[in-house]
Protein backbone atom coordinates (compact mmCIF):
# COMPACT_ATOMS: atom_id res chain seq x y z
CA UNK A 1 0.00 0.00 0.00
CA UNK A 2 1.47 3.37 -1.08
CA UNK A 3 0.76 6.31 1.20
CA UNK A 4 -0.46 9.87 0.78
CA UNK A 5 1.16 11.98 -1.94
CA UNK A 6 3.39 14.92 -1.09
CA UNK A 7 5.61 17.32 -3.03
CA UNK A 8 9.39 17.54 -2.77
CA UNK A 9 11.91 19.77 -4.57
CA UNK A 10 15.49 19.13 -5.60
CA UNK A 11 18.19 21.30 -7.10
CA UNK A 12 20.27 20.61 -10.21
CA UNK A 13 23.23 18.33 -9.59
CA UNK A 14 21.45 16.23 -6.97
CA UNK A 15 20.23 12.63 -7.14
CA UNK A 16 17.15 11.35 -5.34
CA UNK A 17 17.47 7.67 -4.48
CA UNK A 18 13.98 6.28 -3.97
CA UNK A 19 13.40 2.85 -2.41
CA UNK A 20 10.01 1.24 -3.03
CA UNK A 21 7.20 0.61 -2.73
CA UNK A 22 6.74 4.14 -4.00
CA UNK A 23 5.57 6.25 -6.90
CA UNK A 24 6.69 9.61 -8.25
CA UNK A 25 5.75 12.14 -10.93
CA UNK A 26 7.89 14.95 -12.28
CA UNK A 27 5.77 18.12 -12.07
CA UNK A 28 8.42 20.71 -12.87
CA UNK A 29 11.99 20.76 -14.20
CA UNK A 30 14.21 18.21 -15.92
CA UNK A 31 15.33 14.86 -14.53
CA UNK A 32 16.24 11.36 -15.66
CA UNK A 33 16.47 7.80 -14.39
CA UNK A 34 19.39 5.72 -15.69
CA UNK A 35 19.53 7.81 -18.86
CA UNK A 36 15.75 7.85 -19.41
CA UNK A 37 14.41 11.41 -19.48
CA UNK A 38 11.33 11.77 -17.30
CA UNK A 39 8.03 13.28 -18.36
CA UNK A 40 4.87 13.92 -16.33
CA UNK A 41 3.80 10.26 -16.24
CA UNK A 42 3.66 8.39 -12.94
CA UNK A 43 6.57 6.05 -12.26
CA UNK A 44 6.35 3.06 -9.92
CA UNK A 45 9.25 1.85 -7.77
CA UNK A 46 8.43 -1.77 -6.79
CA UNK A 47 8.85 -3.08 -3.28
CA UNK A 48 12.50 -3.70 -2.45
CA UNK A 49 13.77 -1.95 -5.60
CA UNK A 50 15.51 1.41 -5.76
CA UNK A 51 15.51 4.10 -8.42
CA UNK A 52 18.11 6.90 -8.81
CA UNK A 53 16.57 10.14 -10.11
CA UNK A 54 19.18 12.55 -11.50
CA UNK A 55 18.20 16.22 -11.32
CA UNK A 56 19.25 18.36 -14.32
CA UNK A 57 17.43 21.58 -13.40
CA UNK A 58 15.49 22.72 -10.31
CA UNK A 59 12.67 20.19 -10.16
CA UNK A 60 9.53 19.29 -8.25
CA UNK A 61 8.09 15.82 -7.72
CA UNK A 62 4.85 14.47 -6.39
CA UNK A 63 5.78 11.31 -4.48
CA UNK A 64 3.99 8.65 -2.48
CA UNK A 65 5.87 6.28 -0.19
CA UNK A 66 4.67 2.92 1.07
CA UNK A 67 5.71 0.99 4.15
CA UNK A 68 9.51 0.74 4.47
CA UNK A 69 9.94 3.05 1.46
CA UNK A 70 12.33 6.00 1.55
CA UNK A 71 13.82 8.82 -0.50
CA UNK A 72 17.32 10.20 0.05
CA UNK A 73 18.99 13.19 -1.60
CA UNK A 74 22.64 12.80 -2.61
CA UNK A 75 25.18 15.09 -4.26
CA UNK A 76 26.14 14.36 -7.85
CA UNK A 77 25.34 11.28 -9.94
CA UNK A 78 25.18 7.73 -8.62
CA UNK A 79 26.05 6.31 -12.05
CA UNK A 80 29.74 5.29 -12.11
CA UNK A 81 31.90 6.75 -14.87
CA UNK A 82 32.78 3.19 -15.93
CA UNK A 83 29.10 2.62 -16.86
CA UNK A 84 29.21 5.53 -19.29
CA UNK A 85 32.44 4.12 -20.75
CA UNK A 86 30.75 0.73 -21.17
CA UNK A 87 27.82 2.43 -22.90
CA UNK A 88 30.21 4.13 -25.32
CA UNK A 89 31.88 0.77 -26.01
CA UNK A 90 28.53 -0.77 -26.91
CA UNK A 91 27.71 2.16 -29.20
CA UNK A 92 31.08 1.71 -30.92
CA UNK A 93 30.40 -2.02 -31.22
CA UNK A 94 27.33 -1.17 -33.29
CA UNK A 95 25.64 -4.56 -33.01
CA UNK A 96 26.09 -7.94 -31.37
CA UNK A 97 25.75 -9.62 -27.99
CA UNK A 98 26.72 -8.05 -24.66
CA UNK A 99 26.61 -10.32 -21.60
CA UNK A 100 26.45 -8.75 -18.14
CA UNK A 101 28.17 -10.86 -15.46
CA UNK A 102 28.26 -10.17 -11.71
CA UNK A 103 27.37 -11.44 -8.28
CA UNK A 104 24.11 -10.91 -6.43
CA UNK A 105 23.33 -7.30 -5.50
CA UNK A 106 26.07 -5.79 -7.63
CA UNK A 107 23.71 -3.83 -9.89
CA UNK A 108 23.47 -6.07 -12.99
CA UNK A 109 19.83 -5.22 -13.68
CA UNK A 110 20.40 -1.50 -13.11
CA UNK A 111 23.41 -1.60 -15.42
CA UNK A 112 21.41 -3.45 -18.10
CA UNK A 113 18.72 -0.77 -17.86
CA UNK A 114 21.27 2.04 -18.17
CA UNK A 115 22.99 0.43 -21.17
CA UNK A 116 19.63 -0.04 -22.90
CA UNK A 117 18.74 3.62 -22.46
CA UNK A 118 22.21 4.72 -23.55
CA UNK A 119 21.92 2.76 -26.79
CA UNK A 120 18.43 4.11 -27.47
CA UNK A 121 19.72 7.66 -26.95
CA UNK A 122 22.25 6.94 -29.70
CA UNK A 123 19.44 5.71 -31.97
CA UNK A 124 20.53 2.06 -31.76
CA UNK A 125 18.27 -0.98 -31.76
CA UNK A 126 18.44 -2.93 -28.51
CA UNK A 127 16.85 -5.99 -26.93
CA UNK A 128 17.24 -7.44 -23.44
CA UNK A 129 17.35 -11.08 -22.36
CA UNK A 130 16.57 -11.27 -18.64
CA UNK A 131 18.08 -14.61 -17.63
CA UNK A 132 18.16 -14.08 -13.84
CA UNK A 133 15.64 -16.84 -13.05
CA UNK A 134 15.52 -16.00 -9.34
CA UNK A 135 14.95 -12.25 -9.62
CA UNK A 136 13.71 -11.70 -13.17
CA UNK A 137 11.89 -8.47 -14.06
CA UNK A 138 10.32 -9.64 -17.35
CA UNK A 139 8.27 -12.46 -15.85
CA UNK A 140 7.62 -14.53 -12.74
CA UNK A 141 10.49 -16.18 -10.84
CA UNK A 142 11.60 -19.55 -12.28
CA UNK A 143 11.36 -18.11 -15.82
CA UNK A 144 13.41 -16.06 -18.24
CA UNK A 145 12.29 -13.74 -21.01
CA UNK A 146 13.39 -11.42 -23.79
CA UNK A 147 11.97 -8.32 -25.39
CA UNK A 148 12.89 -5.41 -27.62
CA UNK A 149 13.44 -2.08 -25.88
CA UNK A 150 11.32 0.32 -27.90
CA UNK A 151 11.36 3.28 -25.50
CA UNK A 152 13.40 4.49 -22.55
CA UNK A 153 12.69 2.53 -19.37
CA UNK A 154 13.28 3.24 -15.70
CA UNK A 155 13.30 -0.49 -14.93
CA UNK A 156 13.34 -3.66 -17.02
CA UNK A 157 9.79 -4.62 -15.99
CA UNK A 158 8.56 -1.94 -18.43
CA UNK A 159 9.81 -4.00 -21.39
CA UNK A 160 7.12 -6.06 -23.11
CA UNK A 161 8.51 -9.59 -23.52
CA UNK A 162 8.24 -11.22 -26.92
CA UNK A 163 8.86 -14.67 -25.44
CA UNK A 164 9.08 -16.28 -22.00
CA UNK A 165 10.58 -19.67 -21.14
CA UNK A 166 9.90 -21.81 -18.09
CA UNK A 167 12.91 -23.13 -16.15
CA UNK A 168 11.13 -24.28 -13.00
CA UNK A 169 13.86 -23.38 -10.50
CA UNK A 170 15.07 -20.15 -8.90
CA UNK A 171 18.77 -21.08 -9.02
CA UNK A 172 20.67 -22.44 -12.04
CA UNK A 173 22.78 -24.96 -10.11
CA UNK A 174 20.64 -27.99 -11.00
CA UNK A 175 19.64 -26.75 -14.45
CA UNK A 176 22.82 -25.31 -15.94
CA UNK A 177 22.36 -26.89 -19.35
CA UNK A 178 18.71 -25.91 -19.59
CA UNK A 179 19.46 -22.31 -18.57
CA UNK A 180 22.20 -21.95 -21.19
CA UNK A 181 20.07 -23.51 -23.94
CA UNK A 182 17.20 -21.19 -23.05
CA UNK A 183 19.41 -18.09 -23.13
CA UNK A 184 20.73 -19.14 -26.55
CA UNK A 185 17.19 -19.50 -27.83
CA UNK A 186 16.13 -16.06 -26.59
CA UNK A 187 19.29 -14.40 -27.90
CA UNK A 188 18.74 -16.06 -31.26
CA UNK A 189 15.28 -14.53 -31.51
CA UNK A 190 16.76 -11.02 -31.38
CA UNK A 191 20.30 -11.29 -32.76
CA UNK A 192 19.57 -9.37 -35.96
CA UNK A 193 21.87 -7.10 -37.98
CA UNK A 194 22.09 -3.65 -36.45
CA UNK A 195 20.78 -4.70 -33.04
CA UNK A 196 22.54 -5.09 -29.69
CA UNK A 197 21.27 -7.85 -27.39
CA UNK A 198 22.02 -7.30 -23.70
CA UNK A 199 21.95 -10.49 -21.60
CA UNK A 200 21.33 -9.93 -17.88
CA UNK A 201 22.56 -13.09 -16.13
CA UNK A 202 22.06 -14.62 -12.67
CA UNK A 203 24.31 -13.81 -9.72
CA UNK A 204 25.95 -17.24 -9.28
CA UNK A 205 29.65 -16.49 -9.84
CA UNK A 206 31.53 -17.72 -6.74
CA UNK A 207 33.21 -21.13 -6.61
CA UNK A 208 34.70 -23.38 -9.26
CA UNK A 209 31.34 -24.82 -10.35
CA UNK A 210 29.87 -21.35 -10.86
CA UNK A 211 32.94 -20.23 -12.83
CA UNK A 212 32.76 -23.27 -15.12
CA UNK A 213 29.03 -22.65 -15.63
CA UNK A 214 29.54 -19.03 -16.62
CA UNK A 215 32.45 -19.94 -18.91
CA UNK A 216 30.29 -22.57 -20.61
CA UNK A 217 27.58 -19.94 -21.03
CA UNK A 218 30.04 -17.54 -22.67
CA UNK A 219 31.42 -20.32 -24.89
CA UNK A 220 27.89 -21.08 -26.12
CA UNK A 221 26.78 -17.46 -26.59
CA UNK A 222 29.98 -16.14 -28.21
CA UNK A 223 29.37 -12.59 -26.95
CA UNK A 224 31.00 -9.65 -28.70
CA UNK A 225 31.64 -8.11 -25.29
CA UNK A 226 31.33 -9.27 -21.68
CA UNK A 227 30.64 -6.58 -19.10
CA UNK A 228 31.60 -7.62 -15.59
CA UNK A 229 30.29 -5.70 -12.62
CA UNK A 230 31.70 -5.98 -9.12
CA UNK A 231 35.12 -6.95 -7.82
CA UNK A 232 37.72 -9.68 -7.87
CA UNK A 233 35.16 -12.49 -7.58
CA UNK A 234 34.45 -12.28 -11.32
CA UNK A 235 38.08 -12.01 -12.46
CA UNK A 236 38.36 -15.78 -13.21
CA UNK A 237 35.40 -15.43 -15.57
CA UNK A 238 36.49 -12.23 -17.31
CA UNK A 239 40.12 -13.26 -17.73
CA UNK A 240 39.50 -16.76 -19.12
CA UNK A 241 39.58 -17.24 -22.85
CA UNK A 242 40.33 -14.77 -25.60
CA UNK A 243 37.28 -12.53 -25.10
CA UNK A 244 36.65 -8.81 -25.11
CA UNK A 245 35.71 -7.89 -21.53
CA UNK A 246 35.15 -4.77 -19.47
CA UNK A 247 35.01 -4.44 -15.69
CA UNK A 248 32.72 -1.75 -14.28
CA UNK A 249 32.10 -0.62 -10.72
CA UNK A 250 29.02 -1.20 -8.61
CA UNK A 251 27.24 1.99 -7.50
CA UNK A 252 27.87 3.00 -3.91
CA UNK A 253 24.11 3.17 -3.36
CA UNK A 254 23.40 -0.51 -4.18
CA UNK A 255 21.56 -2.08 -1.26
CA UNK A 256 22.52 -5.63 -0.33
CA UNK A 257 19.53 -7.92 0.07
CA UNK A 258 19.21 -10.75 2.56
CA UNK A 259 17.90 -14.20 1.63
CA UNK A 260 14.62 -13.16 3.24
CA UNK A 261 14.51 -10.02 1.09
CA UNK A 262 15.03 -12.06 -2.08
CA UNK A 263 12.39 -14.56 -1.05
CA UNK A 264 9.91 -11.75 -0.41
CA UNK A 265 10.65 -10.22 -3.81
CA UNK A 266 10.02 -13.59 -5.45
CA UNK A 267 6.71 -13.87 -3.59
CA UNK A 268 5.65 -10.53 -5.04
CA UNK A 269 6.66 -11.77 -8.50
CA UNK A 270 4.64 -14.99 -8.21
CA UNK A 271 1.68 -13.05 -6.84
CA UNK A 272 1.70 -10.65 -9.79
CA UNK A 273 1.37 -13.49 -12.30
CA UNK A 274 -1.17 -15.41 -10.24
CA UNK A 275 -3.49 -12.43 -9.72
CA UNK A 276 -7.02 -13.41 -10.69
CA UNK A 277 -6.25 -17.13 -10.52
CA UNK A 278 -8.81 -19.76 -9.53
CA UNK A 279 -8.88 -23.52 -9.23
CA UNK A 280 -9.42 -25.16 -12.61
CA UNK A 281 -9.73 -28.76 -13.72
CA UNK A 282 -8.13 -29.83 -17.00
CA UNK A 283 -8.40 -33.12 -18.83
CA UNK A 284 -4.93 -34.24 -19.81
CA UNK A 285 -5.73 -36.53 -22.74
CA UNK A 286 -3.38 -35.27 -25.44
CA UNK A 287 -1.55 -32.94 -23.01
CA UNK A 288 2.14 -33.68 -22.51
CA UNK A 289 3.24 -33.47 -18.86
CA UNK A 290 6.88 -33.51 -17.77
CA UNK A 291 9.15 -32.51 -14.91
CA UNK A 292 11.36 -29.46 -15.45
CA UNK A 293 14.65 -31.37 -15.33
CA UNK A 294 13.77 -34.09 -17.81
CA UNK A 295 12.57 -34.29 -21.39
CA UNK A 296 10.53 -37.45 -20.77
CA UNK A 297 6.76 -37.16 -20.50
CA UNK A 298 5.04 -38.44 -17.37
CA UNK A 299 2.76 -41.43 -17.80
CA UNK A 300 0.12 -40.76 -15.13
CA UNK A 301 -0.90 -44.42 -15.08
CA UNK A 302 2.61 -45.44 -14.05
CA UNK A 303 3.42 -42.67 -11.53
CA UNK A 304 3.43 -44.10 -7.95
CA UNK A 305 0.72 -42.70 -5.70
CA UNK A 306 3.29 -41.29 -3.24
CA UNK A 307 5.02 -39.41 -6.03
CA UNK A 308 1.72 -38.01 -7.27
CA UNK A 309 1.01 -36.66 -3.78
CA UNK A 310 4.45 -35.08 -3.57
CA UNK A 311 3.70 -33.00 -6.67
CA UNK A 312 1.03 -31.03 -4.79
CA UNK A 313 1.71 -27.26 -4.68
CA UNK A 314 4.46 -27.41 -7.32
CA UNK A 315 4.70 -24.46 -9.66
CA UNK A 316 3.84 -25.39 -13.23
CA UNK A 317 4.37 -23.75 -16.58
CA UNK A 318 1.69 -23.90 -19.27
CA UNK A 319 3.58 -24.21 -22.56
CA UNK A 320 2.55 -23.94 -26.19
CA UNK A 321 3.64 -26.33 -28.94
CA UNK A 322 6.93 -24.42 -29.28
CA UNK A 323 7.66 -24.69 -25.52
CA UNK A 324 7.09 -20.96 -24.97
CA UNK A 325 5.55 -20.09 -21.60
CA UNK A 326 1.93 -18.95 -21.62
CA UNK A 327 1.14 -18.76 -17.89
CA UNK A 328 2.24 -20.22 -14.58
CA UNK A 329 0.07 -22.08 -12.09
CA UNK A 330 0.19 -24.19 -8.93
CA UNK A 331 -0.53 -27.91 -9.19
CA UNK A 332 -3.13 -28.92 -6.61
CA UNK A 333 -4.13 -32.45 -7.53
CA UNK A 334 -3.43 -35.17 -10.06
CA UNK A 335 -6.21 -37.73 -10.62
CA UNK A 336 -4.79 -40.45 -12.90
CA UNK A 337 -8.03 -42.47 -12.95
CA UNK A 338 -10.00 -39.49 -14.28
CA UNK A 339 -7.17 -38.27 -16.52
CA UNK A 340 -7.41 -34.82 -14.94
CA UNK A 341 -5.27 -32.31 -13.07
CA UNK A 342 -6.46 -29.48 -10.84
CA UNK A 343 -4.35 -26.33 -11.06
CA UNK A 344 -4.56 -22.89 -9.46
CA UNK A 345 -4.09 -20.53 -12.41
CA UNK A 346 -5.66 -17.82 -14.49
CA UNK A 347 -5.30 -19.73 -17.77
CA UNK A 348 -8.64 -20.73 -19.28
CA UNK A 349 -7.93 -23.52 -21.73
CA UNK A 350 -5.81 -26.64 -21.44
CA UNK A 351 -2.39 -26.02 -23.03
CA UNK A 352 -0.35 -28.32 -25.24
CA UNK A 353 2.15 -29.03 -22.48
CA UNK A 354 2.42 -28.72 -18.70
CA UNK A 355 5.87 -28.59 -17.15
CA UNK A 356 6.19 -29.19 -13.40
CA UNK A 357 8.78 -27.05 -11.64
CA UNK A 358 10.82 -27.68 -8.51
CA UNK A 359 9.40 -24.88 -6.32
CA UNK A 360 6.33 -25.37 -4.12
CA UNK A 361 4.01 -22.38 -3.64
CA UNK A 362 1.01 -21.32 -1.62
CA UNK A 363 -1.88 -19.69 -3.48
CA UNK A 364 -0.67 -16.26 -2.39
CA UNK A 365 2.82 -16.80 -3.83
CA UNK A 366 4.78 -17.81 -0.73
CA UNK A 367 7.51 -20.40 -1.31
CA UNK A 368 6.84 -23.57 0.69
CA UNK A 369 9.96 -25.51 -0.24
CA UNK A 370 10.97 -27.82 -3.06
CA UNK A 371 9.72 -31.11 -4.45
CA UNK A 372 12.55 -32.99 -2.84
CA UNK A 373 11.63 -31.68 0.64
Amino acid sequence: MIGTARTIRAEAGKTLVMVGPASFELTEGEASVLGARLDSRKNIVPHGKQTPIEIHSPSSFRISLGEDASVEELDGSTIPLSWREAGSALVELGEGIAVVIGGADTGKTTLSTFLSNHLLFENRQVAVVDADIGQTDLGPPTTMAAGEVKANVTNLSQIKPSERLFIGLTSPGYAKGKVIRSIKRLVGCHANPGKTVIVNTDGWVSGSEAVLYKLQMLDELHPDITVGIGGSEISPILQAGNRTALLVASPDTIKERTRIDRKELRSLGYRKYLAGASLKTFRVDGVKIRRCLTTENLDLDRVPRAQVGNLKDAIVGFLDTDDSLQEIGILKEVVPSARTVRIWSRILNAPSKIEIGDVKLSNDGRELGHLGQ
